[in-house]
């Protein structure tokens, strides 16, 4: 069993290729709206499931990396096969409604059969990204009404089994070269 590990290994590492990242636990349940270009729908854990994703933290009114996320997501779009589903969860609930999330999206180009904006009860989002997607979130990020919470500027790649698969530098294209190379393999 060990050599077969092993040769499996120097293969990939022989032919360019590796494998997938394993896999890390499986997210929760969780109930959010997901807004397109086209209107919104419920989405949920059943939702993910079948499809691999990329996901990412983001807010409409950010001043700082969020424009430049969005846009690494719009690359990613043009790059990654139909299949991949995207997914920018907002950390501005309050203030992220359906409308203003649907001219984010269409400002960056969103397609509707795979891009989706989420956004849904910050309590149930702050749940979702510290428990989930295992990234920081404030001790008290949801004491203030109105106010976005802090997020993260990884990407997340999920699998068609609503597992984590792994955390890339959404800013660094060296990271979202892998992430790509990482989804394809899924």
């Amino acid at each position: 069993m060990l050599l077969s590990s092993i040769f499996y290994i120097v293969v990939l590492l022989i032919s360019g290729c590796s494998p997938a990242p394993a896999p890390s636990k499986a997210l929760p349940d969780f109930s959010l709206t997901a807004v397109t270009v086209d209107g919104t729908s419920p989405f949920d854990l059943r939702t993910l499931r079948g499809r691999a994703w990329v996901a990412d933290f983001v807010y409409t009114r950010c001043a700082g990396p969020c424009p430049l996320l969005t846009a690494n997501m719009a690359g990613l779009q043009k790059n990654l096969p139909k299949e991949i589903g995207l997914l920018s969860f907002t950390v501005d609930p309050d203030h992220d409604e359906p409308e203003v999330l649907t001219l984010y999206a269409r400002k960056f180009g969103a397609d509707p059969q795979r891009w989706f904006f989420l956004t849904g009860e910050k309590a149930e989002l702050i749940r979702l990204v510290r428990d989930g997607f295992l990234l920081p979130v404030a001790e008290n990020a949801a004491a203030q009404p109105g106010e976005r919470f802090a997020h993260s500027t990884k990407f997340v790649l999920i699998d068609a089994d609503a597992r984590v698969r792994g955390w890339y530098d959404g800013d660094d294209r060296a990271a979202l070269d892998k992430l790509a190379a990482d989804a394809k393999r899924l």
